[in-house]
């Protein structure tokens, strides 16, 4: 009994309580398909890239910025490593959505897509806190539910 409940605990409850993040690009827009939400793509190098790093840490996956994100859009994070392998199905996807949305192969990069994939917003500045990103996440939200 106890061991369910530390389960509980640790594992499904937070995922409860944050947002619904990817690394499967056919999954991201599958469920903004069915959800509506739009998708927060983000461009990083998890094991070379500092500014990526600092963003994850710092930004991205704090409890303030996964409760924001929960009931507003989901996060497809690509990842492109110099070191750390990842599956080359997911390579190819994540190239293929790079040639679109960052032909110029700025890391980190983050950007606000519809549930068709049309770009809504391009986030340019590096975002040091959770409450920097979440102020202009709020306002692009509110353009993009105003423009439908």
């Amino acid at each position: 009994m106890m061991g369910r409940l530390l389960f509980l605990l640790f594992f499904l409850f937070p995922a409860l309580l944050g947002a619904q993040t990817t690394t499967d690009p056919q999954e991201a827009f599958r469920q903004a398909a069915l959800t509506g939400k739009p998708v927060l793509l983000v461009f990083q190098g998890s094991d070379w890239c500092i500014p990526c790093i600092r963003l994850e840490q710092q930004v991205l996956s704090t409890e303030q910025f996964m409760a924001f994100a929960r009931d507003r859009f989901l996060i497809l994070k690509t990842d492109f490593p110099q070191k750390k392998k990842i599956p080359a199905a997911l390579v190819q996807q994540y190239e293929a959505l790079a040639e679109v949305f960052n032909p110029e192969g700025r890391f980190p990069k983050l950007l606000l897509l519809g549930k068709d994939k049309q770009a809504l917003h391009t986030f340019l500045q590096d975002y040091a806190t959770p409450g920097a990103l979440i102020d202009e996440l709020e306002k692009t939200l509110k353009e993009a539910h105003a423009a439908m």
